[in-house]
């Protein structure tokens, strides 16, 4: 029997593209069969074409449309029983260049879904959806019931209904045109975009910037001991490398360091029995500065190979680590920047099926925003692929999405994007997919009123800096 859509359907889109016959239809879009459009099934909701329907034996062990169904509304059709030979030799009519071996894919099991009795052939009639043709195939179903020495060659009767279906396999050959996605508008700075970020990064001055960064230069000796990251996030934070830099905080940790190990030695050799100011303790005291200086020869090692000081990695001391454990809070306060935005959470899926954040990035809903001191940074992700469908293989459009033509525009505290697809090949496709639209436009809303942007585009990622204006 053929797979019908109930009214249960939810218009996801998800069945079309994975119809072997391009049977499967939008609703209220016409339907192409034979080289005829014809009006289309249903108007609310995704229809199958009855006549083009092989339930996708010769193609898969089930119907395809049913296991990608999230809602289970594509059920076979109880009022027209069909078998499997006549299934088949459907799938032949429309795939006259495709070859079915013997042993073919199929959901009945066995193959066991019937064969058609000698001399019988397939007709429009068989096949039209009516309840002649229900009444034709049960017929046929009955006969093959008995056995049969012979089966006669199946003969496609002139003027069948059946056509041919419209999807040629061929590889993606095919060009499209590509949109510009740097296209500049009126708001957008002539600055480069990495002097924008550092615009938008420079900490805001006052009182408590000042307060911080004296903090952080009375404390230098101590906070020299982390790591070459967390001291480059407090030069970040604090914003004035006079109070605060990576190479300055390190050299006086290590000139710190050449006391204070020397004074811990000296107390364990007290603590293990050692008199004070004699030549008791010399020894532990010697033992202080060895592990000092060796330690900053491992801390400082790039410098030792000729590396400049401003390209070197500063490492950690050896209380670096516990260190970093204690100041953690502070420095997720010192460097907290805040991040939002709209990215999908992937469910479980084979492999098989479209991933839910490539199907969003069609719709400008994959997107991230990083609250800096005077700005945002927004990375906005582009769709990757084209999806899958049987027009796109008809066509031989490869799997690459274009880049679409993108514009930025600001207005008050919102900034907008807008994306089209300029290949007037794959609009038609697109127009037809609820799935994929060939536009998008997507307004982000933010904290404050906006200025001055730059943006820049590789790689299907869309970085837009924008500064916050000054209130």
């Amino acid at each position: 029997m053929a797979t019908i859509i109930t009214d249960d359907c939810i218009n996801c889109a998800a069945c079309e593209p994975e119809c072997p016959n391009t049977a499967i239809y939008q609703g209220d879009i016409e339907y192409e069969q034979d080289g005829v459009k014809h009006a289309a099934l249903s108007a609310d909701f995704f229809y199958i074409v009855g006549d083009k329907c092989t339930e996708c034996v010769g193609f898969f062990d089930e119907e395809a449309c049913a296991v990608v169904c999230p809602v289970d509304c594509c059920v076979p059709d109880p009022e027209r029983p069909e078998s499997e030979q006549l299934l088949i030799e459907r799938a032949r009519v429309l795939h006259p260049d495709t070859e079915f071996a013997e042993g073919f894919p199929s959901r009945f099991s066995g193959g066991g879904g019937g064969d058609l009795a000698a001399g019988d052939s397939v007709t429009g009639d068989m096949v039209s959806g009516d309840s002649a043709s229900a009444d034709g195939v049960a017929a046929a179903a009955v006969q093959t019931a008995a056995p049969v020495q012979a089966a006669a060659p199946v003969q496609v009767a002139s003027g069948s209904s059946i056509g041919r279906v419209e999807k040629a396999v061929r590889p993606g050959n095919t060009v499209v045109a590509w949109g510009n996605p740097g296209e500049r508008s009126e708001a957008e700075l002539g600055l480069g975009y990495r002097e924008v970020v550092d615009m938008a990064e420079e900490p805001v001055g006052g009182v408590t910037s000042t307060l911080r960064g004296l903090g952080a230069l009375l404390l230098a000796p101590l906070l020299g001991g982390l790591g070459h990251g967390p001291k480059a996030a407090i030069e970040a934070a604090v914003g004035n490398r006079a109070f605060f830099n990576v190479q300055t905080s390190t050299a006086l940790n290590v000139a710190n360091n050449f006391i204070l190990y020397p004074l811990l030695a000296m107390g364990t050799g007290l603590a293990l029995g050692a008199r004070p100011f004699t030549e008791d303790d010399k020894g532990w005291i010697f033992i202080g500065v060895v592990i000092a200086l060796l330690e900053s020869m491992v801390r400082l090692r790039q410098g030792l190979r000729g590396t400049p000081v401003a390209e070197m990695k500063m490492g950690a001391s050896l209380y670096g680590f516990p260190l970093g454990l204690l100041v953690q809070p502070l420095l997720e306060r010192l460097t907290e920047t805040g991040s939002s935005g709209a990215v999908p959470v992937e469910g479980f899926h084979g492999g098989e099926f479209e991933e839910k954040r490539e199907r969003q990035r069609r719709y400008g809903d994959v997107y991230t925003i990083e609250d800096l001191p005077r700005g945002y940074r927004i990375r906005l992700e582009l769709p990757r692929v084209i999806p899958p469908s049987a027009i796109r293989d008809e066509l031989g459009i490869g799997d690459e999405m274009p880049d679409y033509d993108l514009s930025v525009s600001v207005q008050g505290d919102s900034i907008t994007v807008k994306g089209s697809v300029v290949d007037e090949k794959l609009r038609a496709i697109f127009g037809v997919s609820s799935s994929c639209p060939a536009d998008f436009q997507t307004r982000i809303s933010l904290d404050q009123p906006l200025g001055g942007y730059r943006q820049r585009y590789s790689d299907k990622l869309l970085e837009i800096v924008v500064l916050k204006q000054a209130t």
